[in-house]
């Protein structure tokens, strides 16, 4: 059932520590490599082909199975082999993203990923992943009706759903975040400026 897949396994922190490791493994290689790293760009384009297949497989390798309409049902071994694969592979696809960037291999998508205008939603973005829960279960505990959604629903919920988390984020970043900020740097401020 989706009770216990959800209890069992979506929240676990377990089956999440697969990012987590990629993560912690390409902040070290970026640590010990100063963020220079020259490659051919052979390997720098087979690192976004592989990425990029990467992320499309999960993002879209459910589709056929999703589909209302005849949709295709996964064997136990393949369902299992997704869910112990996917949040693994989704990770290094990004962790992938970060490397390149960061070392000056990404070309078009860095310029992209580096544009000003994403700075302020970028400081609310941890806030936002940290409220967006609580904004849907309000949202869809106060349905009293059965709803038959449909793709443009789906997209105009998302949209919702977003626009009101990063407007939760604000005024909690606002009210908590932004002045823990002002007094770590009141407190720790002075210590950097005397060690120097």
């Amino acid at each position: 059932s989706r009770a216990a897949y959800f209890e069992d396994y979506y929240i676990v922190p377990y089956c999440r520590m697969g990012p987590y490791i990629c993560g912690v493994i390409t902040g070290y290689i970026l640590y010990k490599t100063k963020c220079k790293c020259r490659m051919n760009i052979f390997v720098n384009l087979l690192g976004w082909a592989v990425a990029t297949a990467m992320a499309c497989g999960c993002l879209y390798g459910l589709h056929n199975t999703l589909r209302p309409d005849n949709p295709v049902y996964l064997s136990k071994e393949v369902t299992a082999l997704y869910n112990g694969v996917s949040r693994t592979a989704w990770g290094a696809a990004v962790c992938w993203v970060i490397f390149a960037c960061s070392t000056g291999n990404g070309g078009i998508i860095n310029t992209l990923l580096s544009w000003k205008a994403f700075v302020p939603l970028s400081r609310l973005t941890y806030c936002a992943y940290l409220v967006h829960p609580l904004v849907m279960y309000v949202y869809y505990f106060n349905w009293n009706f059965p709803l038959y959604m449909t793709d443009l629903d789906f997209v105009y919920i998302f949209l919702g759903n977003l626009m009101v988390s990063y407007g939760i984020a604000f005024i909690v970043s606002i009210a908590f975040e932004s002045p823990f900020m002002g007094l770590e740097k009141i407190m720790f401020g002075g210590l950097g400026k005397k060690k120097k």
